[in-house]
């Protein structure tokens, strides 16, 4: 798999903070703004907050998770709201509990947690050879019937082990899987951990894709040198226990809508994950979440009579241990909708810990000018980076086409735990520390006005606040050093015309804004509304191809966790690698590419197209 961390993180330099074409927010819609921020509660989120910790933690498929569901539940019916919560079936993988013991040359038990994970091994275990492999051998050394101990760190991949690499162990005939957590920041922690692998519930088509090994364990990474050194040593006899509840759970997914007046058939997705992670009272992770929802329809819902497209909230189930199964469900069940009435998902994950007192940084999208704004107009700064939207914190729409962001505080880099994702970069981060004294309603109020700041101006701005410019210099830029990667091959397979097409979206982007900015003031509503619905359908073209490989209304594969941009064709390297260019793998490789490659290309003709008629209209 290729690594393209490199562009996850943009310099601040890259990026504007704001182009030329601000956000027009009227006299109505600042006061409208002025009076919820003046009315947010910290008293109230504090209570609520302390409530939820009682219920917590909140496995899903639990009767705790039925509890908070039912919980916020009656918040959103006090303040007017109708609710709806929908049952389904999802598949869950619950980390029950896990035991490692070195038998010999000498005892030793070392602490551990369950990956969440498929495999089981039983109450009994089992009792096999424990062998150390490098990471750079990790997937080629022998390991058949042996527990490998291996480092979280693999070769190119800064979040660890993913599911590629466990299912090639898992043909290799491995026994088990011991990974010593990269974590040296706090090194006595053991972040509760996944396999990336399908997204949401699966299907006949990818039931396989899913790994199951029998044991998958995490220690810590003091105790990981310890173990290593004998381990390194030879001979080594331990005893593994990994103890899972997988299979299909009837879990609840709460929604509820407040009306906009002129637009209303439009909505923004205000969402959040109810479930904590497995071992984890989740004080930031989702429950001050939640919070902020709840505060968020508290004080929307009474300004109902202001807002000109809807605010529709979905608090989501089997995050943690479904692979996101309540929002993958949710796109199946609401998919038409989805895809014809919703302009962005706004997802809320870990607001409000303790020391996070920055917004760190904003996602590469349409909406990245919004959501700066809203922060501007809460810390009066912008960010410090910029990043490429991913596929984490519920990104399950991505086919669907609408945009994804979050904007959440962090804490600074002197405090800020680099192997953690995320609880604001606080190192509790899916731990048994997580816990009250790690979050903080001063920090929980700031996320909440900028939060507030970015809904108003996405439900209110006369036209959908949806800018492509600098999202489209990314993808230019992200292409064309593809190309330059991949230049070995380029007399069998490039990306010269589809370069000129991101070049042309990148012209008519800028266009676009232009004819906006001179022309809206003029448009009657009739015309705002077919202007705002084209602007939403230039998103339905581009965003599939730039960040995911399935087909509309499937989902892509977590493997990459969304961080790998045009998915479809990002296989170029591979293809380039490739000792043979006339091989029968090339060809086969090579065919599947210019395949990609003719959707991405389409993608791009399309929104070129779509663009092109919004500004004649315009003219």
């Amino acid at each position: 798999m290729p690594n393209y961390a490199h562009w996850v993180l943009a310099n601040v330099k890259d990026v504007p903070l704001y182009g030329i074409l601000m956000i027009i927010l009227n006299d109505d819609t600042i006061k409208l703004l002025e009076r919820l921020e003046r009315g947010i509660d910290k008293e109230l989120m504090q209570r609520n907050w302390e409530e939820m910790m009682e219920i917590a933690p909140i496995l899903s498929g639990s009767e705790e998770e039925e509890r908070a569901i039912m919980y916020m539940k009656e918040k959103f019916e006090g303040y007017g709201l109708k609710c709806n919560v929908h049952r389904f079936d999802a598949y869950l993988s619950q980390p029950m509990y896990s035991r490692l013991n070195v038998i010999s040359p000498v005892e030793m038990e070392v602490k551990c947690t369950p990956y969440r994970q498929v495999g089981s091994t039983g109450p009994e275990g089992f009792e096999a050879e424990m062998i150390y492999i490098p990471p750079e051998e990790l997937g080629y050394a022998d390991c058949r019937d042996k527990i490998v101990l291996c480092e979280q760190k693999t070769s190119g991949d800064w979040m660890g082990l993913r599911n590629g690499l466990l299912l090639r162990l898992q043909r290799m005939g491995i026994a088990g899987l011991v990974v010593i957590e990269q974590d040296d920041y706090k090194d006595f922690v053991c972040h509760q951990r996944a396999d990336f692998s399908v997204s949401g519930s699966p299907t006949s088509d990818n039931i396989d894709d899913i790994q199951t090994i029998p044991a998958v364990l995490h220690i810590s990474n003091r105790d990981g040198q310890d173990l290593r050194k004998i381990v390194k040593q030879g001979r080594v006899r331990a005893h593994i226990v990994s103890e899972m509840d997988t299979g299909w759970k009837f879990i609840p997914l709460l929604e509820t809508e407040i009306r906009g007046n002129e637009e209303a058939d439009k909505f923004i997705l205000v969402n959040a994950h109810v479930d904590t992670p497995p071992f984890s009272p989740g004080v930031v992770d989702n429950l001050s979440g939640n919070v902020a929802v709840m505060e968020l329809a508290r004080l929307i819902s009474a300004e109902r009579e202001h807002l000109r497209r809807s605010v529709r909230i979905v608090i989501w189930p089997g995050h943690e241990i479904g692979r996101y199964a309540g929002s993958t469900w949710y796109n199946d069940f609401r998919w038409h909708e989805l895809r014809h009435r919703c302009f962005v998902s706004y997802n809320i994950d870990s607001p409000g810990a303790d020391g996070a007192t920055k917004f760190r940084d904003i996602q590469i999208t349409e909406v990245m000018e919004a959501a700066l704004d809203s922060i501007k107009a809460v810390t009066g700064g912008g960010v410090e980076s910029y990043r490429w939207a991913t596929r984490a914190g519920d990104g399950s729409f991505w086919g669907t086409g609408m945009p994804h962001v979050s904007i959440t505080t962090s804490r600074p880099e002197e405090l800020y735990d680099p192997h953690v994702n995320y609880s604001g970069g606080g190192w509790w981060w899916h731990t048994p520390y997580a816990t009250m004294e790690h979050g903080d309603v001063n920090i929980l109020e700031m996320d909440v006005k900028a939060e507030m700041n970015f809904i108003i101006r996405m439900v209110n701005s006369p036209v959908l606040p949806l800018r492509f410019s600098k999202y489209a210099q990314k993808m230019h830029e992200i292409l064309v050093e593809m190309q330059e990667k991949s230049e070995k091959v380029r007399d069998y397979f490039n990306l010269d015309e589809l370069i000129k097409r991101a070049e042309k979206f990148v012209e008519l982007s800028k266009g676009l804004e232009k004819a906006i900015e001179e022309k809206a003031e003029a448009l009657s509503d009739e015309q705002l509304k077919e202007l705002n619905n084209s602007l939403m359908w230039v998103s339905r073209h581009i965003n599939p191809v730039a960040h995911s490989n399935a087909g509309p209304s499937e989902q892509m594969s977590m493997e990459t966790f969304g961080a790998l941009p045009f998915p479809r064709i990002a296989e170029v390297i591979d293809l380039t690698n490739m000792t043979l260019h006339q091989s029968h793998e090339f060809k086969l490789l090579h065919n599947k590419l210019v395949r990609q490659r003719n959707i991405v290309e389409e993608g791009f003709y399309q929104a070129n197209q779509l663009i092109d008629r919004i500004i004649e209209s315009l003219s």
